[in-house]
């Protein structure tokens, strides 16, 4: 297929990254990636440029990379397509400087902001009539002493990423108070007291998410998803089974958070339903790809294509999504799956079945097959990294600075 319009340069390279790197090679898209750690979507047979960057993927010294890269390699008006958090508030946070060699599908930093931190979108959530977990935010062990917190509850910080780097981990459970005040000291060894908060554990039996693709605030198209299964089980990196399953009340709730929040973009709201009043309670917003987005494009709303269309001028349609289909991300589903059998959550017999009706993989695809056996290989890399080299957590809260800056302890173990 000849190329259609201009070429795209993906930030990240893993398995988010490879959906879109699909959703728009099959249509002639030039594509190139950037990334510090090969992964599936690296080898993606629809990816002709590739760009290595040696150090973390934030900072003043990624940004001018960047730069360079465009104006070395003729990506001028390319659309940067950031896959990663740390990635997208870094082009948030730098629009002015990119938005002079790219074209940018990510809003700057003064819009960004109110949903990527989780202390701030709370904020807009209670505006919105939209209910969320109880939360606090400690600033020191002595306020959570005096604080009337009920168990169990967690400790994590209004921005992941840090914490998912330094330990692997988006939160860190606590059954009492001295369990919760150990988590706040691991919590702020990574990240600032005032970015980190507690709240209270949900008992819920399902979690669900909404995606859509929006235009400043308005939901153009839309869909919902059961996250069935995550991993890790308890507090997990990212999902690992989902459903394609109908929640229209959802969609309502995100049309008015992301009212509020005035989202121009692919997304995903995520919540889960609180077993004591019946209520979603909203956890998190996604303003990129996220893992299970190739699901609704086999289900007919293409975020990536949508995405990539408004990004040249092409207004977006609505589309009616199909339901039904099921995706998995085996890599992690089955180790998922041995937890949640060893928890008593579901019989081996019965995960069986569940995998039999998949019909969406997050990297196996034939007609593109280098990208499953290189997922194999850095899981490996991973697994080998993991058991000989400890951990070390260093604070690195540094997001006043235009750029960010700083050295990165490592990836999280799970994409």
């Amino acid at each position: 297929m000849a190329p259609r319009g201009p070429g795209v340069l993906l930030l990240g390279s893993d398995f988010k990254a490879l959906g879109v790197a699909r959703s728009l090679g099959r249509r002639g898209v030039p594509l190139g990636v950037v990334d510090n750690l090969p992964r599936s979507g690296w080898f993606s047979r629809y990816v002709t440029r590739r760009f290595k960057w040696p150090g973390p993927m934030h900072g003043n010294e990624f940004l001018n990379f960047l730069l360079d890269v465009a104006r070395r390699n003729g990506l001028e008006g390319w659309i940067l397509f950031p896959a990663q958090d740390e990635t997208l508030e870094l082009v948030a946070r730098n629009c002015d400087s990119l938005s002079k060699v790219y074209r940018l599908v990510t809003q700057p930093w003064s819009v960004l902001k109110w949903a990527h931190d989780k202390k701030l979108l709370h904020v807009i959530a209670g505006g919105a009539g939209v209910q969320h977990p109880r939360t606090w935010y400690p600033a020191s062990e002595g306020e959570i002493r005096a604080m009337d917190i009920p168990f169990p509850a967690i400790v994590k910080p209004t921005i992941s990423i840090e914490m998912q780097y330094a330990i692997g981990r988006k939160a860190l459970p606590a059954s009492d108070v001295e369990g919760l005040i150990q988590g706040y000291r691991r919590a702020t060894a990574v990240v600032a007291p005032e970015d980190v908060m507690v709240q209270e554990v949900v008992t819920g039996a399902s979690q669900y998410s909404v995606a859509a693709f929006c235009e400043d605030g308005h939901i153009v198209s839309a869909m919902t998803a059961r996250r069935t299964r995550q991993y890790p089980i308890d507090y997990g990196l990212s999902s690992s089974f989902v459903e394609a399953v109908e929640a229209p009340h959802l969609i309502e709730l995100s049309h008015r958070l992301l009212g509020r929040l005035g989202t121009t973009g692919m997304v995903e709201v995520e919540f889960i339903e609180d077993r004591r009043d019946g209520q979603p309670k909203l956890l998190d917003v996604n303003p990129r790809p996220f893992g299970w987005h190739t699901l609704c494009i086999a289900s007919g709303l293409d975020l990536p294509w949508m995405q990539y269309g408004y990004a040249i001028g092409r207004r977006p349609t609505r589309v009616v999504p199909r339901y039904g289909l099921r995706w998995v991300r085996i890599l992690t589903d089955i180790p998922a799956g041995a937890q949640s059998v060893r928890a008593g959550l579901i019989s081996p017999l019965d995960y069986i079945r569940s995998l039999s009706g998949a019909s969406v993989f997050s990297v196996l695809d034939a007609r593109d097959p280098l990208p499953a056996a290189a997922d194999l290989l850095v899981a490996a890399r991973r697994l080998l990294l993991m058991t000989g080299r400890p951990t070390e957590a260093r604070r690195t809260s540094h997001r006043g600075e235009p750029a960010r800056l700083g050295a990165s302890p490592g990836r999280p173990h799970v994409d």
